[in-house]
């Protein structure tokens, strides 16, 4: 029966009505589910200074259902506020720009909580300190270093993201600084199946070599589960491969003319999915280079400061060293197979991931025994979702916001030979934030200096270009400097939608602790819609 989890999920859907909650988010719930959902629906989250950038970031935050809003901006709304941002009017100009952008933004979702603050950063800062710790994410726009540097290390200290998003014209930088962010639900595109053919477990080789094949009809036989039709090839392929998997293209392709061999029927599906999952599924069961750097990581290891997250790597990592392989994530999908043997596989794997799950356990308490740490410190949950996940955890660490300029130059170095190069748009924000600490302004804001402010930018981007250690004899091409300085600071709303919406994923990532995050710096053209990702 093919799409059996799939139909039985449905049955479910049709006992339990939907609610009011789950038809509205309905489609972002299949992303990230209710665990997804009350994290984001419990974020706080903070912008500093309320561009058109920023505005559509908070839009597609509010939409979805995060908690609160806050927007901390001290400047009233100007005609090209206007022009530029979708959430103000006419009327708007000479007012509160905070409170103008907030009143809109709020209409999208009422369950939102909203507050303006009319202050700026520092004053922000100085009146609010005591509080900055309960956001869950911090977004900059447009600002100077110097206007958020104080919060930048409180939010760095306090271990909250930081994502700075910044626009000139056409172009975007959306940076995320965080000093550890722990993934255990990544959700990789495409995942290779955790079937463990080349090494099966007790009960899965008990289950498939008590299936005899000869003793099917031929209707059972094309409703065998691909995965006992792939084991019961292996055991032959092994028998005179001296206990050897296939691994190479010519040996797969042999290892198939055994599948095909056990067919009764051309057309039985089961035996075209075998066939078809045999580079997925037929392979050597491995340490994947990312867990092996979580293993290799200082902070793995067993001691009083360690967080639930790093115990229960730690515990994985004991599990590991012992048996060798990973926990099996007891993930089984959808086959051609009759419902009887399809429950009984899946239950298998199942409770294989169970057991797993229960020896993490049974290592994170002995842990926190040792340590004399309260047993509830690390939740069951929390195991069996690492246990379920191991495959794909992921740490994400950044720089501060002053990044190592070593970091730096070896980032820009990396793409500065390509032909779709856009390291100069990172160079040249940070002259335009170096001219706005500077000069008070945007280069270009006023249209009769737009010479002299080429001039000054150009020369900020050779101090900052030496500064790194990059030659300063090789400046973004000139058509660069002229686009940034010809834009004077000002956004183009459809670039600032589109990038809103990428950087609003981004802060979703975050708030929920699923996908991974980009790391850690990126950059939009709109104008040759390049993109390009640094790290630094």
């Amino acid at each position: 029966m093919v799409g059996l989890e799939t139909q039985q999920k449905r049955m479910c859907d049709e006992e339990q009505p939907p609610t009011s909650k789950t038809m509205r988010y309905d489609r972002q719930l299949r992303l990230w589910g209710d665990e997804g959902q009350d994290a984001l629906e419990s974020a706080s989250v903070c912008l500093l200074n309320a561009t058109t950038l920023g505005c559509e970031i908070l839009k597609n935050l509010v939409l979805p259902g995060v908690g609160e809003i806050h927007i901390v901006d001290n400047n009233t709304v100007s005609v090209i506020d206007v022009q530029t941002n979708f959430f103000l009017v006419p009327g708007d100009v000479g007012k509160a720009r905070c409170e103008c952008v907030i009143s809109s933004i709020s209409q999208l979702n009422p369950e939102t909580k909203h507050t303006a603050y009319k202050l700026s950063v520092s004053d922000f800062v100085q009146n609010h300190l005591d509080s900055l710790k309960r956001f869950s994410v911090f977004i900059v726009s447009n600002l100077s270093l110097s206007e958020y540097k104080e919060i930048a290390q409180i939010a760095w200290d306090a271990n909250i993201p930081l994502v700075i998003a910044n626009i000139v014209g056409m172009y975007t930088e959306i940076r995320i600084i965080v000093r550890e962010h722990c993934v255990i639900e990544s959700k990789p595109d495409t995942p290779l199946p955790d079937l463990r053919l080349d090494k099966p477990f007790t009960e899965l080789i008990d289950f498939y070599q008590n299936i005899d094949l000869s003793a099917f009809t031929d209707t059972e036989h094309a409703h065998i589960p691909f995965v006992v039709i792939l084991l019961k090839c292996l055991d032959q392929w092994r028998s005179s491969h001296n206990g050897e998997i296939p691994r190479n293209h010519k040996e797969k392709t042999e290892f198939k003319s055994l599948i095909n061999a056990l067919r009764r029927k051309t057309d039985e599906e089961n035996f075209n999915e075998a066939c078809q999952n045999v580079n997925k599924c037929v392979v050597a069961t491995s340490l994947p280079s990312n867990v092996k750097d979580l293993f290799e990581d200082p902070a793995c290891c067993v001691s009083a400061s360690a967080s639930p997250f790093w115990l229960t790597a730690a515990a994985v990592k004991q599990f590991y060293n012992v048996r060798g392989v990973l926990p099996v994530s007891g993930v089984l999908g959808d086959m051609t197979a009759d419902s009887q043997s399809f429950v009984a596989l899946q239950t298998l794997y199942r409770d294989k991931a169970a057991s797993d799950a229960q020896a993490v356990a049974e290592y994170v308490q002995g842990f926190l025994k040792k340590l004399e740490v309260p047993t509830e410190y690390v939740s069951r949950d929390l195991i069996n979702k690492f246990s379920k996940n191991a495959r794909f955890i992921r740490v994400v660490r950044t720089n501060s916001v002053e990044s190592s300029k070593e970091a730096m130059r070896e980032s820009l170095e990396t793409f500065a030979d390509e032909p779709d190069d856009l390291s100069h748009v990172v160079l040249l924000f940070r002259a335009c934030q170096e001219f706005l600490k500077s000069e008070g302004r945007w280069p270009g804001d006023e249209e009769n200096n737009l010479a002299v402010d080429e001039i000054k930018l150009t020369q900020l981007l050779r101090e900052i270009q030496n500064s790194i250690g990059l030659s300063a004899d090789n400046p973004p091409p000139a058509m660069f400097i002229k686009d940034f300085v010809r834009y004077g600071g000002t956004e183009v709303p459809s670039v600032a939608a589109f990038s809103g919406g990428i950087a609003a994923h981004e802060c979703i990532k975050l708030i929920t602790s699923q996908y991974v995050p980009v790391d850690n710096c990126f950059i939009y053209n709109g104008g040759s819609q390049l993109t390009s990702v640094f790290k630094f």
